[in-house]
C-alpha cells in the first residue's frame, strides 16, 4: 500500500475555524486522510489531502474512488457554507493539473477534476 497526495485545498478566504475544522473531520469521516501543510502563510489554510492506494491495478480504481469521495465532501461543505451566506475562496491544487477555482467551479466541475477528465 502506498500513501498518494489527492490535493491540496488551499483556502484563501477568513473562515471560522469551526468551519475548516467541519471540512477535515467530513474527509475523515469519509476514511480520507488530511494533513495540514508545513509551508502555510498568513491568512491562507492549505489541507493536503491523501489517499492510501494498493498497489497495481486496483491503485488507479482506488484512486477515482478516494477522488469522488473527495469531491462529495467539497461540494457538501461548499453548499452548507453558501446557505449561511459564505463564499469559499480557494482552490484545489494537484502539480499534474491545473488548479480548480472552489468560488466558481461547479459541483460537476470539481467531480471531473478529480476523475481527471
Amino acid at each position: 500500500m502506498s500513501r498518494t497526495p489527492l490535493c491540496r485545498i488551499v483556502i484563501s478566504s477568513p473562515l471560522p475555524t469551526s468551519e475548516l475544522e467541519f471540512l477535515e473531520t467530513s474527509l475523515r469521516m469519509s476514511s480520507i486522510e488530511v494533513q495540514k501543510s508545513p509551508s502555510r502563510f498568513i491568512g491562507v489554510d492549505d489541507l493536503v489531502v491523501v489517499a492510501t492506494l494498493l498497489g497495481g491495478a486496483a491503485a488507479t480504481a482506488s484512486l477515482i474512488d478516494h477522488g469522488i469521495k473527495v469531491a462529495k465532501v467539497i461540494n457538501n461543505w461548499r453548499r452548507q457554507l453558501r446557505e449561511k451566506g459564505i463564499e469559499p475562496e480557494g482552490s484545489l491544487e494537484n502539480p499534474k493539473y491545473l488548479p480548480l477555482d472552489l468560488s466558481k467551479a461547479t459541483d460537476e466541475e470539481l467531480e471531473a477534476w478529480f476523475s481527471h477528465k
